[in-house]
């Protein structure tokens, strides 16, 4: 059979393999197919994997081009352009530049204005505040959890087995001494790391940290570095991820750069240029949109503060040189009159100062005789009060831009005091968390989930606990009125604020409604009435009185004979 005979017949025995193998899962259960839809890609995932780092020339190449098909593919589908045309926007050195009008440089240098800072700080003090490992959901803090499923409750966990207890331990461990380090390198905490990262992310809106691994390719460490130097390469953009074929590594091409003087860092020691692969490089934009023009980058919130920043800092240099210079008088003497020469005025300006120098002459009031003076008042109007609420009016649009109360900052204004009141101040508090503090714990939250905890245990998560805390007098209140309407039962109430079921012989629910019903239905059971009877002697019809045979034994005793006589006459009287 010629070549081209033995290709026909192997594609129409892949062909038949084909179809067989459609049939057989065509004639699966729902439930199979399933299970099956579970597994593939698991299975596919751990082929790849094993195929790439194998010694198996073949085997890695088949791999490789498998994965740089589906890359292929998925390229093909997309129609629409993510950056922009590059005859606009192709710088020539290897990364996408930002197009912003404002640079990284120039935003990091608004970042450290004392206004701006203040706010910056004040949102990083206040995420600090939940970077301690809590086992209550309730308090401020963060926990290491199982993955919770989309319709699981608070009520469906259970309790962690002494191994996933260690396997936590072990996560929270390396995240507060920043991955497999010695003490004597002085790691960032956990705290400093976090730190770092949020001040990037609050200015330039770009965070970035390495990640270090072993040769096993374990996560070894992480650290923060510079995110105002970080650049996507070209590698993004398909028009020419070509350029980088010989960067290929396991089917994936370098994303990110690091960038100083518009040129990719070339590291003499590694003797490479630092391109970093998406697993060896943490990276996060908050605000991230559609607009090409911002060639993949995301927005500041100093960006659309740029004009309020700068009329802030115009506002304190004006009054600054009015201390410095005094350059703002209370007002000039004007001499009118049309024969008016510079011979009289200088005359006067040397009266004047003789008549008010010295401690002797203050406060006394000059007189010139023969002169027609006018006094020009500069200061006249409510100037001052015009530019007090200008300068609230701005700290207010910073503040509003970063999502956060004045008051947070320190400024107590008085008009918002009377204005929404103590209730009112405790209400826009909470709006700015809601608003302001809480998409930033998430967004931070997802970040450490996506390039570390997923890294260290696939069946675990991070996460800030505190952040949906219930009011708990609002709770209470409710499921009281729950109760009383029938809604719920007692043992219901006691699962939901203990975690597990009721048990009466061990535990005591001391609640008025609750003890009353145990108590009649003790009193009003038939067991109950038989245990009355058996007390009091009274049998029931045909049931011999178990007390019949004591008391006959008991006549003629003297001692018993007056007891019964005592206890009838007491019960009489």
């Amino acid at each position: 059979m010629s070549r081209k005979g033995r290709k026909i017949a192997a594609s129409h025995q892949s062909a038949n393999d084909y179809d067989r193998v459609i049939k057989s899962i065509a004639n699966m259960s729902f439930s199979e197919l399933g299970s099956l839809g579970e597994a593939i890609p698991t299975i596919l995932n751990s082929k790849l994997q094993a195929s790439l780092a194998s010694d198996d020339i073949e085997k890695a190449i088949e791999a490789g081009l498998y994965v740089e098909k589906q890359r292929i593919r998925s390229a093909e589908q997309n129609k629409s352009i993510f950056f922009l045309p590059d005859s606009i926007a192709y710088s020539g050195r290897g990364y996408k530049e930002t197009l912003s009008r404002i640079s990284f440089q120039t935003l990091q240098r608004m970042g450290n204005l004392y206004c701006v800072k203040n706010v910056i700080s004040t949102r990083i003090e206040q995420i600090t505040r939940f970077l301690k490992f809590s086992t209550d959901e309730q308090k401020e803090g963060f926990t290491i959890r199982r993955k919770r499923s989309l319709f699981s409750s608070k009520e469906d966990t259970k309790e962690m087995t002494k191994g996933e207890q260690k396997r936590v331990e072990r996560i929270v461990r390396f995240l507060e001494d920043g991955g497999e380090t010695d003490k004597w390198e002085m790691p960032d905490s956990f705290v400093t790391f976090v730190r770092k990262i949020m001040q990037d992310s609050l200015s330039i809106d770009q965070l970035a940290f390495e990640i270090t691994r072993t040769r096993g390719q374990e996560l070894h460490q992480f650290k923060a570095i510079d995110g105002s130097m970080i650049r996507f390469l070209d590698t993004a953009d398909p028009n020419y991820a070509h350029q980088f074929d010989q960067y290929r590594y396991k089917g994936y091409l370098p994303k990110y750069c690091q960038v100083f003087d518009q040129q990719i860092v070339f590291n003499k020691q590694l003797n490479t240029y630092v391109m970093y692969y998406p697993w060896e490089l943490g990276f996060g934009i908050r605000n991230v949109g559609t607009d090409i023009w911002q060639n993949g980058y995301g927005r500041s919130e100093l960006e659309s503060l740029i004009e309020i920043i700068t009329y802030i800092l115009n506002g304190v240099q004006y009054n600054g040189n009015f201390f410095k210079n005094g350059s703002n008088p209370k007002g000039f003497i004007k001499m009118n009159g049309p024969n008016t020469n510079q011979t009289q005025l200088n005359d006067f300006k040397q009266k004047w100062r003789q008549m008010l120098t010295g401690t002797e002459n203050s406060h006394k009031i000059p007189i010139f005789a023969g002169l027609d003076l006018e006094w020009v008042d500069l200061q006249k109007g409510n100037r001052d009060m015009e530019f007090d609420n200008w300068t609230k009016f701005l700290i207010v649009l910073l503040c509003s831009v970063y999502r956060i109360d004045p008051s947070e900052l320190g400024f107590q204004f008085k008009e918002a005091a009377n204005l929404f009141g103590q209730q009112g101040q405790r209400e826009r508090l909470d709006h700015s968390k809601q608003k302001g503090l809480y998409p930033l714990l998430i967004f931070l939250q997802d970040i450490i989930n996506k390039f570390l905890i997923s890294e260290l245990d696939e069946e675990m998560e991070f996460a800030f606990t505190g952040i949906e805390v219930e009011d708990e007098e609002k709770q209470v209140k409710l499921d009281s009125e729950k109760l009383s309407a029938g809604m719920v039962s007692m043992q219901d109430m006691f699962r939901k604020y203990s975690g597990r079921e009721f048990d009466e012989n061990k535990d005591i629910i001391l609640n008025q409604v609750y003890q009353t019903q145990k108590q009649a239905s003790m009193f009003g059971g038939e067991g109950m009435n038989q245990i009355v009877d058996d007390e009091t002697g009274e049998p029931e019809a045909g049931v011999p009185n178990p007390f019949e045979e004591v008391e006959k034994s008991m006549k003629g005793n003297p001692i018993f004979e007056r007891a019964c006589e005592f206890i009838d006459k007491s019960f009489q009287e």
